[in-house]
């Protein structure tokens, strides 16, 4: 997903002081701080040495779209019906199974269901596990104490059953007509919550000292790196950008620009529409992490290394404009799986620039899931929310939806 993480912080120009992460680090300057905004406690971020994926795919993923599985209540178990799971057999002190565990393959196994499975959606409905009671509580009886009557005994303590969260994949280009979202609904299930969550502020003011993570040095221009046939590739297929800035622009940013269509967002975006109507209806809002973090992830790979991945792409460039429209249909479809998939196969590169796209994918995607989850889990757990980050975060072995899974939620795809 490194490209759904790139359009957001691609490029702005010299004289802008802010920008619009994931899709806009290229647009004009956004006031600082929202009211009410926070960042939540995050962990010391390991040294920046690696990076993000772009997110690319020239060839079409199929992926059959499976039923959801929703949860089923506990029912007494009749070995007559099929399907029912069956008591273990109980074996005398001295038998000996007929095959060992695979403790390995059963781990294997374990989280092979987390990740499964696949469920068609961009929007699901996160349903913390329910709390269990403390022994004392859970020891409380009913029974009328000494001198109580039966009407005055305290009832044993319960628990109100958790309430859904909503976490949605956002996509960082396009139109809603594109992305077949409708605001509207969004709007409602907004309303059904009490905090607004994404990735970073998108009203956080850029700082000067930032400058370092998307501007190369004057004096190691873009062109030194990919060379003049590439150069002017770039500038012939982002009109949009003044070439003196072209030469200034790290590769990450450049990448991001031409995954994005050319699209640089600003308040158009997804991401930043959501964050306002949050902002508009009173919502608390919270961030999974700074404008710094997300930068250093982006630039997690030195420009050296990843100009050999620009200078890929832009000799097979076609292929971005197919990915690009792959992208935009996998998402509308609904078909996450696939988009992640599409972008695993990292077309049109060789295998030298895959390794480092790989690098960068465990940066933007990998690391900062790990990072995410815990506090993301705090948030469910505290009441209901609406959480909105990259789409390609929510799916696969190592997305936010597994790890929920793993830990006991409740994640069903909502039909739209």
């Amino acid at each position: 997903m490194t490209g759904m993480a790139r359009q957001r912080d691609a490029f702005l120009p010299a004289h802008a002081p802010a920008r619009w992460l994931l899709a806009t680090l290229l647009m004009p300057a956004l006031a600082h701080g929202q009211s009410g905004a926070s960042a939540l406690p995050q962990p010391d971020a390991p040294a920046a040495a690696t990076r993000g994926v772009s997110a690319n795919a020239a060839r079409e993923a199929a992926s059959a779209q499976l039923e959801q599985v929703r949860p089923v209540a506990n029912a007494p178990l009749d070995p007559s019906l099929p399907g029912q799971p069956q008591a273990p057999p109980v074996m005398a002190a001295d038998a000996v199974p007929a095959k060992p565990v695979d403790v390995d393959a059963a781990a294997a196994d374990s989280a092979a269901t987390a990740a499964s499975p696949p469920q068609r959606g961009v929007i699901f409905r996160i349903t913390p596990p329910a709390v269990a009671l403390l022994p004392a509580e859970a020891g409380q009886s009913t029974t009328p104490g000494p001198g109580q009557s039966a009407s005055s005994a305290t009832p044993a303590t319960s628990v109100p059953p958790p309430r859904p969260s909503y976490l949605l994949g956002t996509i960082h280009f396009g139109t809603p007509e594109e992305q077949g979202i409708d605001y509207a609904k969004l709007e409602q299930l907004l309303g059904e919550t009490e905090t607004f969550v994404n990735e970073a502020n998108l009203d956080e003011a850029w700082k000067s000292e930032y400058d370092g993570y998307r501007w190369l040095p004057v004096e190691t221009p873009l062109e030194a790196m990919i060379g003049k046939e590439a150069i002017t590739l770039a500038n012939a297929l982002l009109p949009q950008v003044r070439p003196q800035d072209l030469q200034r622009m790290k590769p990450w940013s450049v990448l991001a620009l031409l995954e994005a269509r050319g699209e640089s967002g600003g308040e158009a975006t997804m991401d930043a529409r959501l964050q306002r109507m949050a902002s508009g209806a009173g919502k608390r809002l919270a961030h999974l992490e700074t404008l710094e973090q997300q930068l250093q992830a982006l630039d997690c790979v030195p420009a050296q290394e990843h100009s050999m991945v620009l200078a890929e792409r832009l000799r097979t460039s076609w292929i971005l404009r197919i990915e690009s429209a792959e992208a935009m249909a996998f998402y509308r479809s609904r078909n996450l799986d696939a988009w992640l998939a599409s972008i695993d196969r990292m077309e049109g590169l060789g295998e030298q620039a895959k390794a480092i796209e790989q690098r960068s994918r465990y940066c933007l995607l990998e690391e900062r899931n790990a990072r995410w989850i815990g506090p993301l889990e705090t948030l469910f757990q505290d009441g209901p929310s609406l959480v909105a980050v990259g789409a390609v975060h929510l799916v696969g072995n190592d997305g936010l939806l597994a790890a929920l899974r793993r830990d006991g939620y409740t994640v069903e795809a909502l039909p739209w």
